[in-house]
Protein backbone atom coordinates (compact mmCIF):
# COMPACT_ATOMS: atom_id res chain seq x y z
CA UNK A 1 0.00 0.00 0.00
CA UNK A 2 2.95 2.29 0.53
CA UNK A 3 5.76 3.03 2.93
CA UNK A 4 4.52 0.99 5.89
CA UNK A 5 5.15 -2.47 7.34
CA UNK A 6 1.67 -2.61 8.80
CA UNK A 7 -0.96 -4.77 7.05
CA UNK A 8 -3.52 -2.62 5.25
CA UNK A 9 -6.41 -3.83 7.40
CA UNK A 10 -4.51 -2.82 10.55
CA UNK A 11 -4.26 0.82 9.44
CA UNK A 12 -5.55 3.28 12.01
CA UNK A 13 -8.92 4.97 11.50
CA UNK A 14 -10.28 7.12 14.30
CA UNK A 15 -7.90 5.47 16.74
CA UNK A 16 -8.94 1.90 15.84
CA UNK A 17 -7.57 -0.61 13.29
CA UNK A 18 -9.75 -0.67 10.18
CA UNK A 19 -10.55 -4.36 10.57
CA UNK A 20 -11.50 -3.95 14.23
CA UNK A 21 -13.77 -1.06 13.34
CA UNK A 22 -15.38 -3.23 10.66
CA UNK A 23 -15.98 -6.16 13.02
CA UNK A 24 -17.47 -3.75 15.57
CA UNK A 25 -19.90 -2.53 12.92
CA UNK A 26 -20.92 -6.04 11.87
CA UNK A 27 -21.36 -7.14 15.48
CA UNK A 28 -23.70 -4.22 16.19
CA UNK A 29 -25.71 -5.32 13.15
CA UNK A 30 -26.22 -8.75 14.73
CA UNK A 31 -23.38 -10.68 13.08
CA UNK A 32 -21.83 -12.28 16.15
CA UNK A 33 -19.33 -14.79 14.77
CA UNK A 34 -16.40 -13.90 12.52
CA UNK A 35 -13.95 -15.85 10.36
CA UNK A 36 -10.99 -13.76 9.22
CA UNK A 37 -8.88 -15.06 6.33
CA UNK A 38 -5.21 -14.15 6.74
CA UNK A 39 -2.03 -14.60 4.72
CA UNK A 40 1.18 -12.62 4.96
CA UNK A 41 1.58 -10.73 8.26
CA UNK A 42 -1.08 -12.97 9.78
CA UNK A 43 0.34 -12.44 13.27
CA UNK A 44 -0.20 -8.68 13.10
CA UNK A 45 -3.76 -9.07 11.84
CA UNK A 46 -4.57 -11.66 14.51
CA UNK A 47 -3.11 -9.46 17.25
CA UNK A 48 -5.21 -6.48 16.15
CA UNK A 49 -8.40 -8.51 15.88
CA UNK A 50 -8.03 -10.57 19.05
CA UNK A 51 -7.49 -7.54 21.26
CA UNK A 52 -11.17 -6.74 20.73
CA UNK A 53 -12.55 -10.06 19.42
CA UNK A 54 -10.61 -12.90 21.11
CA UNK A 55 -13.05 -15.60 19.94
CA UNK A 56 -12.46 -14.90 16.24
CA UNK A 57 -11.63 -17.89 14.04
CA UNK A 58 -8.80 -17.48 11.52
CA UNK A 59 -8.36 -19.30 8.21
CA UNK A 60 -4.98 -19.21 6.50
CA UNK A 61 -4.58 -18.50 2.78
CA UNK A 62 -1.16 -19.85 1.80
CA UNK A 63 -0.99 -17.96 -1.51
CA UNK A 64 -2.79 -14.75 -2.57
CA UNK A 65 -4.82 -16.39 -5.33
CA UNK A 66 -7.72 -13.95 -5.32
CA UNK A 67 -10.84 -13.07 -3.37
CA UNK A 68 -12.63 -16.22 -4.51
CA UNK A 69 -9.82 -18.39 -3.20
CA UNK A 70 -9.75 -16.44 0.08
CA UNK A 71 -13.49 -17.01 0.45
CA UNK A 72 -12.96 -20.71 -0.24
CA UNK A 73 -10.49 -20.79 2.67
CA UNK A 74 -13.04 -19.21 5.00
CA UNK A 75 -15.90 -21.37 3.73
CA UNK A 76 -13.91 -24.52 4.46
CA UNK A 77 -14.15 -23.63 8.15
CA UNK A 78 -17.92 -23.28 7.89
CA UNK A 79 -18.11 -26.64 6.13
CA UNK A 80 -16.02 -28.25 8.87
CA UNK A 81 -18.58 -27.08 11.43
CA UNK A 82 -21.52 -28.18 9.28
CA UNK A 83 -22.85 -24.63 9.10
CA UNK A 84 -25.91 -24.11 6.89
CA UNK A 85 -27.02 -20.57 7.79
CA UNK A 86 -26.51 -17.17 6.20
CA UNK A 87 -23.10 -15.62 5.54
CA UNK A 88 -21.72 -12.12 5.04
CA UNK A 89 -18.61 -12.01 2.85
CA UNK A 90 -16.63 -8.77 2.77
CA UNK A 91 -13.03 -7.59 2.39
CA UNK A 92 -11.25 -6.64 5.59
CA UNK A 93 -10.40 -3.13 4.37
CA UNK A 94 -14.00 -2.02 3.78
CA UNK A 95 -15.17 1.02 5.72
CA UNK A 96 -18.95 0.70 5.83
CA UNK A 97 -21.60 2.78 7.54
CA UNK A 98 -23.58 0.78 10.10
CA UNK A 99 -26.81 2.06 8.54
CA UNK A 100 -25.69 0.71 5.17
CA UNK A 101 -24.96 -2.77 6.52
CA UNK A 102 -28.30 -2.86 8.34
CA UNK A 103 -30.18 -1.81 5.20
CA UNK A 104 -28.50 -4.43 3.04
CA UNK A 105 -29.08 -7.15 5.62
CA UNK A 106 -32.73 -6.09 5.90
CA UNK A 107 -33.17 -6.28 2.11
CA UNK A 108 -31.52 -9.70 2.03
CA UNK A 109 -33.94 -11.06 4.63
CA UNK A 110 -37.06 -9.21 3.52
CA UNK A 111 -36.70 -10.15 -0.15
CA UNK A 112 -36.10 -13.82 0.50
CA UNK A 113 -32.93 -13.57 -1.57
CA UNK A 114 -30.31 -16.27 -1.74
CA UNK A 115 -27.71 -13.67 -2.62
CA UNK A 116 -27.67 -9.91 -2.05
CA UNK A 117 -24.76 -7.80 -3.28
CA UNK A 118 -23.91 -4.12 -2.73
CA UNK A 119 -23.57 -1.69 -5.63
CA UNK A 120 -22.86 2.01 -6.09
CA UNK A 121 -23.09 4.48 -8.95
CA UNK A 122 -20.52 3.59 -11.61
CA UNK A 123 -19.13 7.11 -11.74
CA UNK A 124 -18.32 7.06 -8.02
CA UNK A 125 -16.24 3.87 -8.27
CA UNK A 126 -14.21 4.01 -11.50
CA UNK A 127 -11.95 1.06 -10.63
CA UNK A 128 -14.67 -1.31 -9.37
CA UNK A 129 -16.25 -4.10 -11.40
CA UNK A 130 -19.16 -3.31 -13.70
CA UNK A 131 -22.60 -4.83 -13.13
CA UNK A 132 -24.08 -5.82 -16.48
CA UNK A 133 -27.84 -6.06 -16.99
CA UNK A 134 -30.10 -7.14 -19.83
CA UNK A 135 -32.73 -4.92 -21.47
CA UNK A 136 -35.22 -5.67 -18.69
CA UNK A 137 -32.78 -4.71 -15.94
CA UNK A 138 -32.05 -8.28 -14.85
CA UNK A 139 -28.54 -8.80 -13.50
CA UNK A 140 -26.28 -10.79 -15.81
CA UNK A 141 -22.94 -10.57 -14.04
CA UNK A 142 -19.91 -8.55 -13.01
CA UNK A 143 -16.92 -7.73 -15.20
CA UNK A 144 -13.73 -6.33 -13.67
CA UNK A 145 -12.31 -3.19 -15.26
CA UNK A 146 -9.03 -5.01 -15.97
CA UNK A 147 -10.90 -7.64 -17.97
CA UNK A 148 -12.79 -4.93 -19.86
CA UNK A 149 -9.47 -3.26 -20.71
CA UNK A 150 -8.00 -6.58 -21.86
CA UNK A 151 -10.97 -7.40 -24.10
CA UNK A 152 -11.00 -3.89 -25.55
CA UNK A 153 -7.32 -4.12 -26.55
CA UNK A 154 -7.74 -7.57 -28.10
CA UNK A 155 -10.69 -6.36 -30.17
CA UNK A 156 -8.84 -3.25 -31.33
CA UNK A 157 -5.72 -5.20 -32.27
CA UNK A 158 -7.57 -7.86 -34.26
CA UNK A 159 -9.32 -5.12 -36.21
CA UNK A 160 -6.16 -3.07 -36.82
CA UNK A 161 -3.91 -5.99 -37.79
CA UNK A 162 -6.14 -6.80 -40.77
CA UNK A 163 -4.68 -3.80 -42.61
CA UNK A 164 -1.11 -3.66 -41.28
CA UNK A 165 1.24 -5.22 -38.69
CA UNK A 166 1.18 -3.67 -35.24
CA UNK A 167 4.22 -1.79 -33.97
CA UNK A 168 5.54 -3.65 -30.94
CA UNK A 169 6.41 -0.47 -29.06
CA UNK A 170 2.88 0.81 -29.54
CA UNK A 171 1.35 -2.46 -28.34
CA UNK A 172 3.56 -2.42 -25.26
CA UNK A 173 2.61 1.18 -24.50
CA UNK A 174 -1.10 0.35 -24.79
CA UNK A 175 -0.69 -2.59 -22.41
CA UNK A 176 1.11 -0.47 -19.82
CA UNK A 177 -1.55 2.23 -20.07
CA UNK A 178 -4.32 -0.34 -19.58
CA UNK A 179 -2.72 -2.35 -16.76
CA UNK A 180 -0.52 0.33 -15.09
CA UNK A 181 2.50 -1.92 -14.36
CA UNK A 182 4.69 -4.36 -16.28
CA UNK A 183 3.85 -7.13 -13.82
CA UNK A 184 0.10 -6.74 -14.37
CA UNK A 185 0.51 -6.43 -18.14
CA UNK A 186 2.65 -9.58 -18.26
CA UNK A 187 0.15 -11.49 -16.14
CA UNK A 188 -2.81 -10.34 -18.25
CA UNK A 189 -1.21 -11.19 -21.62
CA UNK A 190 1.81 -13.45 -21.00
CA UNK A 191 2.29 -14.83 -24.54
CA UNK A 192 2.06 -11.43 -26.19
CA UNK A 193 4.40 -9.87 -23.64
CA UNK A 194 6.93 -12.60 -24.41
CA UNK A 195 6.58 -11.99 -28.16
CA UNK A 196 7.18 -8.28 -27.70
CA UNK A 197 10.64 -9.12 -26.42
CA UNK A 198 11.40 -11.02 -29.61
CA UNK A 199 10.10 -8.88 -32.48
CA UNK A 200 9.39 -5.29 -33.46
CA UNK A 201 6.19 -6.02 -35.38
CA UNK A 202 3.17 -8.09 -34.37
CA UNK A 203 1.41 -9.70 -37.33
CA UNK A 204 -2.01 -11.34 -37.58
CA UNK A 205 -0.57 -14.84 -37.07
CA UNK A 206 1.30 -13.62 -33.99
CA UNK A 207 -1.90 -12.20 -32.54
CA UNK A 208 -3.83 -15.40 -33.24
CA UNK A 209 -1.11 -17.38 -31.47
CA UNK A 210 -1.77 -15.32 -28.34
CA UNK A 211 -5.54 -14.84 -28.37
CA UNK A 212 -8.79 -16.00 -29.84
CA UNK A 213 -10.99 -13.23 -31.28
CA UNK A 214 -13.67 -14.51 -28.88
CA UNK A 215 -11.59 -13.11 -26.01
CA UNK A 216 -12.78 -9.65 -27.08
CA UNK A 217 -16.35 -10.69 -26.25
CA UNK A 218 -18.07 -11.37 -22.92
CA UNK A 219 -20.77 -14.04 -22.68
CA UNK A 220 -23.57 -14.05 -20.12
CA UNK A 221 -26.03 -16.84 -19.37
CA UNK A 222 -29.59 -15.73 -18.77
CA UNK A 223 -31.85 -17.82 -16.59
CA UNK A 224 -34.06 -18.58 -19.61
CA UNK A 225 -31.09 -20.31 -21.24
CA UNK A 226 -30.27 -17.58 -23.77
CA UNK A 227 -26.61 -16.58 -24.08
CA UNK A 228 -25.94 -12.86 -24.54
CA UNK A 229 -22.67 -11.60 -26.06
CA UNK A 230 -21.31 -8.08 -25.53
CA UNK A 231 -18.14 -6.27 -26.53
CA UNK A 232 -16.07 -4.38 -23.97
CA UNK A 233 -17.68 -1.13 -25.10
CA UNK A 234 -21.17 -2.60 -24.72
CA UNK A 235 -20.36 -3.84 -21.22
CA UNK A 236 -19.21 -0.38 -20.18
CA UNK A 237 -22.24 1.27 -21.80
CA UNK A 238 -24.76 -1.12 -20.28
CA UNK A 239 -23.33 -0.93 -16.77
CA UNK A 240 -25.01 1.62 -14.51
CA UNK A 241 -23.59 0.31 -11.26
CA UNK A 242 -20.28 -0.77 -9.79
CA UNK A 243 -19.87 -3.86 -7.63
CA UNK A 244 -18.69 -3.03 -4.10
CA UNK A 245 -18.08 -6.67 -3.06
CA UNK A 246 -20.20 -6.78 0.07
CA UNK A 247 -22.22 -9.98 -0.10
CA UNK A 248 -24.95 -11.60 1.98
CA UNK A 249 -25.48 -15.20 0.94
CA UNK A 250 -27.21 -18.36 1.95
CA UNK A 251 -24.73 -21.15 2.48
CA UNK A 252 -26.19 -23.15 -0.40
CA UNK A 253 -25.58 -20.23 -2.77
CA UNK A 254 -22.04 -19.71 -1.50
CA UNK A 255 -21.23 -23.38 -1.93
CA UNK A 256 -22.62 -23.42 -5.48
CA UNK A 257 -20.74 -20.26 -6.47
CA UNK A 258 -17.41 -21.53 -5.17
CA UNK A 259 -17.83 -24.75 -7.13
CA UNK A 260 -18.12 -22.72 -10.35
CA UNK A 261 -15.35 -20.14 -9.87
CA UNK A 262 -12.30 -20.28 -12.14
CA UNK A 263 -9.20 -18.14 -12.66
CA UNK A 264 -10.01 -17.20 -16.27
CA UNK A 265 -9.35 -13.46 -16.04
CA UNK A 266 -6.67 -10.82 -16.62
CA UNK A 267 -4.86 -11.47 -13.33
CA UNK A 268 -5.16 -15.26 -13.21
CA UNK A 269 -7.00 -15.20 -9.89
CA UNK A 270 -10.32 -16.49 -8.58
CA UNK A 271 -12.59 -13.44 -8.35
CA UNK A 272 -15.39 -13.71 -5.81
CA UNK A 273 -17.48 -11.14 -7.78
CA UNK A 274 -17.80 -13.78 -10.53
CA UNK A 275 -20.35 -15.30 -8.14
CA UNK A 276 -22.78 -12.59 -9.27
CA UNK A 277 -22.94 -13.98 -12.81
CA UNK A 278 -22.77 -17.58 -11.65
CA UNK A 279 -25.78 -17.24 -9.36
CA UNK A 280 -27.75 -14.86 -11.59
CA UNK A 281 -27.47 -17.26 -14.53
CA UNK A 282 -28.08 -20.55 -12.72
CA UNK A 283 -31.29 -22.30 -13.74
CA UNK A 284 -32.91 -25.70 -13.51
CA UNK A 285 -33.36 -28.02 -16.49
CA UNK A 286 -36.87 -26.61 -17.03
CA UNK A 287 -35.66 -22.99 -17.01
CA UNK A 288 -36.53 -21.95 -13.47
CA UNK A 289 -33.97 -19.81 -11.58
CA UNK A 290 -31.96 -21.69 -8.98
CA UNK A 291 -31.28 -18.61 -6.87
CA UNK A 292 -32.94 -15.29 -6.12
CA UNK A 293 -30.35 -12.53 -6.66
CA UNK A 294 -30.94 -8.92 -5.60
CA UNK A 295 -28.78 -5.79 -5.52
CA UNK A 296 -28.64 -3.23 -2.73
CA UNK A 297 -27.62 0.26 -3.89
CA UNK A 298 -25.90 2.58 -1.43
CA UNK A 299 -27.31 6.08 -1.00
CA UNK A 300 -24.00 7.92 -1.40
CA UNK A 301 -20.37 7.17 -2.18
CA UNK A 302 -19.17 7.57 1.41
CA UNK A 303 -21.46 4.79 2.64
CA UNK A 304 -18.94 2.20 1.40
CA UNK A 305 -15.28 3.17 1.27
CA UNK A 306 -12.07 1.22 0.70
CA UNK A 307 -8.44 2.08 0.09
CA UNK A 308 -5.36 0.78 -1.70
CA UNK A 309 -2.96 3.67 -1.13
CA UNK A 310 -1.91 5.87 1.76
CA UNK A 311 -3.49 8.83 -0.03
CA UNK A 312 -6.85 7.03 -0.23
CA UNK A 313 -6.61 6.10 3.45
CA UNK A 314 -5.89 9.72 4.35
CA UNK A 315 -8.93 10.83 2.35
CA UNK A 316 -11.10 8.47 4.42
CA UNK A 317 -9.59 9.83 7.62
CA UNK A 318 -10.34 13.37 6.52
CA UNK A 319 -13.93 12.42 5.70
CA UNK A 320 -14.50 11.09 9.22
CA UNK A 321 -12.66 14.03 10.75
CA UNK A 322 -14.91 16.50 8.93
CA UNK A 323 -18.00 14.57 9.93
CA UNK A 324 -16.94 14.51 13.56
CA UNK A 325 -16.26 18.25 13.51
CA UNK A 326 -19.61 18.96 11.87
CA UNK A 327 -21.41 16.92 14.53
CA UNK A 328 -19.52 18.80 17.24
CA UNK A 329 -20.55 22.17 15.77
CA UNK A 330 -24.22 21.18 15.93
CA UNK A 331 -24.08 20.49 19.66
Amino acid sequence: MGATDRPKVCSDLEGVPVITRALDTYTRCGIKHHIVVVGEQADQVAAAVCERFPRTIFAYQFEPLGTGHATRCGASVLEAFGYEGDVMVVAGDKVLEERTVREQLDLFRRSGADFCFMVGAKGDFPSSGRIVEDEAGNVLGNIEVGDIARARLIGQWFEAVQSRPLAGDGVRAEMLEAFSTEAKARRAMPRLWRLLGERALIRADDLRSCFSPDEAIFEFNRQDGEILRFSAEEVETRARHANLTVFFMRMEALRYALEQLAAANAQGEEYLPDAIGVLAGASTSDGRPCFRVVAYEIAQRTDALAFNTLAELEAIRQHYRRRREAASDKR
